[in-house]
């Protein structure tokens, strides 16, 4: 009788693997790439996206320091330089 525990256990492992396999393919199918203005648009509430905006730019004031250059991509894919 010990190797009726053992046959036990391993249908169990292998039952929690399939399980743990299945919700990798799930987690891996169900995630998308977002560029930089598609995560705002996601992130932001309904309505909220320009009061969001405004304070932005409000806090912009008050931080001080150089400006930051940083780079996104236009309409044809390319990456393009834009100042902040």
């Amino acid at each position: 009788m010990p190797a009726g525990w053992i046959i036990g256990a391993a249908l169990v492992a292998i039952l929690a693997g399939a399980l743990l396999w299945a919700a990798g393919r799930w987690l891996a199918g169900s995630w998308e790439v977002l560029d930089d203005d598609q995560l705002t648009e996601r992130l932001a509430p309904r309505g909220a996206s320009q009061s969001a905006a405004v304070w932005l730019r409000v806090r912009g004031w008050f931080a001080g320091g150089p400006r930051r250059l940083t780079y996104r991509r236009d309409k044809l894919g390319r990456f393009r330089r834009i100042r902040r």
